[in-house]
């Protein structure tokens, strides 16, 4: 069963979307962040993915008042990545009610750091690898590491993680279908549960996931397609 999870990006405490990544191409949404996660569950959202752009970009926590109030309007499961770079932010998500925090830019830029809190965490991390043909971008995106998908991959094979969130920069935010090929090329490095993110335009598109979750895939994050009114809510989780 994939499950679908819809994601709200925040950008100066704003719902926001962007094109592949580029801060300097922003789309701007007429929601409060916490009415929208509400939206979400009222649908049938049983889990919600939030990213703290302005956290991602800047390497600490930033909008985390927006966040508590996301989190005190609704009871379904909240992933949450962006600036996470340490144990005590980890600490303070989860404490607040946060089910899963997801490590991006620390799996490469202090990979040892991100294991330790791997560790202290079983089952709470979720990997978040975003992907520029085969390597591994950090700090928003900003950034093209020398880190293979592959290699990291390997690094948390034995690892007990939640989960891997396998971004395609160059779908995300575009509109044009996912990269099918990419996640069945990934799926087959792994034996951990994969998340689909980027890409998705329409129900055909999340029809074309469901046919590969077999090999391993667990969920797909839609975003740009719901807030543009490509897919209807009322359709998302039917």
């Amino acid at each position: 069963m994939l499950e679908i999870i819809p994601a709200i990006d925040l950008l100066n405490q704003k719902v926001v979307r962007l094109t592949q990544g580029d801060y300097n191409r922003v789309d701007h949404y007429d929601y409060q962040p916490q009415e929208l996660a509400k939206l979400y569950e009222e649908a049938g959202a049983t889990r919600i993915h939030i990213v703290d752009l302005n956290g991602a970009k800047e390497g600490e926590l930033v909008n985390l008042e927006v966040i508590k109030k996301i989190r005190a309007a609704v009871s379904c499961k909240i992933e949450l990545g962006g600036g996470i770079r340490n144990k005590e932010s980890v600490a303070q998500l989860l404490g607040i009610g946060i089910d899963y925090i997801i490590l991006g830019s620390l799996l490469v830029k202090n990979t040892d750091l991100a294991l330790e809190i791997i560790d202290a965490y079983p089952g709470k991390i979720i990997a978040g690898i975003d992907a520029k043909d085969d390597n591994v971008a950090v700090e928003g995106w900003l950034e093209a590491s020398s880190f293979s998908v592959a290699s990291l991959i390997d690094r948390l094979e034995d690892k007990d993680i939640a989960s891997i969130i396998y971004t395609d920069i160059a779908r995300d935010g575009m509109m044009t279908g996912p990269n099918l090929d990419s996640l069945k090329k990934v799926v087959k490095m792994t034996k951990i549960p994969l998340i689909a993110s980027g890409g998705i335009s329409c129900l055909a598109d999340l029809r074309a996931v469901k046919d590969i979750a077999s090999f391993g895939i667990e969920g797909c994050i839609v975003g740009k397609a719901i807030l543009s009114n490509a897919i209807e809510l009322k359709d998302l989780f039917n």
